[in-house]
């Protein structure tokens, strides 16, 4: 029986049979790593609400976007693999993954919009998905939307993986596929491959090989013996391009540590058993997508109105995150996922959300056309 799951970089991490399966299983220890993802986010975007964290510390939240992409890479690779050769693969797909992730962040969208109405400039990147780009390259993002950068890498990242899933019959093939991303990514973001300028970090060829890493723990053992393979010819080709002593020495230990480590931690959580198992920090993995999108328009709310301080500012932040992210989840996302089923089933619902993707897309682009006629000259 194929495998139809509902998950993503954000959402429940239980996969669904279809209902004359057996009841869902729940990936052990997922949710709660996805919690430990968002509280680490969480923390890290909200220095500047504590006089008593440096500013510096601001910066050290990517890690945990690290490993969002590094879970998100894993989940959604199983599910293609196992979905591969049911009716209607593509459909099921990626109708699942615009009801996951596209109401939210269109309300997040509007709500930017009432408070900045100039943002609207910023709006079409968002709409193509290329925002992350924009902002790489010097556009200012719509106000509070900093954060979506990352939703640009994931949505690009499901529009292109299922066709090549589909063309390499979910085999070797696209272990093979990971491998290179992986390769290529590292290569990237260690400037060992000319990235065009930009924020590289902001870009997707400089974050590619952290969901690629993920991909890889889809295909179980071989994939983590595939994921070793790519970091050691990494390293080695970073020792051959810049020598033996200056490679070692301009080696990024920390960074690239941490990375390796998130890896071996879902590896681990897969393979052997999971490190935690809390119900409570599973559920705030469960509504991460929503913390996500909404911390960072509380953070500014919470500072604009109340300053910094050593307690109260960082707790009404955090209070009003969470309230708001489960109230989002149980009365707003989940009422959408649950609807996603009677869409797949209808082909006329299906056709009117791929026309008005489609609409949306054409406008987006001839709203664009004159503004990048106009930066070339």
């Amino acid at each position: 029986m194929t495998l139809e799951a509902k998950l993503g970089l954000f959402g429940e991490t239980k996969i669904q049979l279809p209902s004359s399966a057996v009841a869902p299983s729940r990936i052990a220890g997922l949710d709660e790593l996805r919690g430990l993802s968002i509280l680490w986010v969480l923390l890290c975007h909200g220095t500047v609400l504590w006089k008593w964290m440096p500013a510096s510390f601001s910066g050290y939240g990517f890690h945990g976007v690290v490993l969002f992409f590094i879970i998100s890479g894993y989940l959604i690779t199983r599910i293609l693999i196992d979905s591969l050769g049911s009716d209607q693969f593509f459909r099921k797909f990626y109708i699942s993954r615009i009801f996951r992730i596209w109401p939210l962040m269109l309300l997040a969208l509007a709500v930017s919009l009432f408070i900045e109405p100039k943002g609207i400039l910023a709006l079409p990147f968002n709409l193509l998905m290329v925002n992350n780009y924009a902002y790489a390259f010097g556009v200012e993002p719509m106000v509070r939307t900093d954060v979506m950068w990352s939703l640009a890498i994931e949505e690009q990242y499901y529009l292109i993986w299922p066709a090549v899933a589909f063309l390499t019959g979910g085999k070797r093939a696209f272990a093979v596929c990971a491998m290179v991303l992986m390769f290529l990514g590292l290569c990237f973001d260690s400037g060992m491959l000319p990235h065009g300028g930009g924020i590289i970090f902001k870009t997707t060829q400089g974050d590619m090989q952290y969901i690629a890493m993920g991909a890889l723990l889809a295909f179980g053992k071989s994939g983590i013996r595939m994921m070793l393979a790519v970091w050691a010819a990494f390293f080695a080709a970073f020792l051959a391009k810049f020598g033996v002593v200056n490679g070692f020495l301009e080696f990024r230990w920390v960074w690239y540590g941490v990375t390796f480590a998130l890896g071996l931690l879902v590896a681990y959580t897969l393979e052997k058993r999971p490190l935690i198992m809390w119900s409570p920090l599973a559920y705030i993995g469960k509504i991460c997508f929503g913390l996500y999108i909404i911390h960072f328009f509380i953070s500014w709310g919470t500072l604009s109105l109340f300053g910094r301080g050593i307690f109260l500012p960082g707790a009404i932040y955090l209070a009003l995150s969470f309230l708001l992210a489960a109230l989002s989840f149980k009365y707003f996302e989940k009422p959408i996922l649950d609807a996603r089923r009677s869409i797949i089933a209808s082909d006329r619902k299906t056709v009117a959300v791929f026309a008005g993707m489609g609409l949306m897309i054409l406008v987006c682009v001839v709203t664009l056309i004159p503004h990048l006629t106009f930066a070339r000259h």
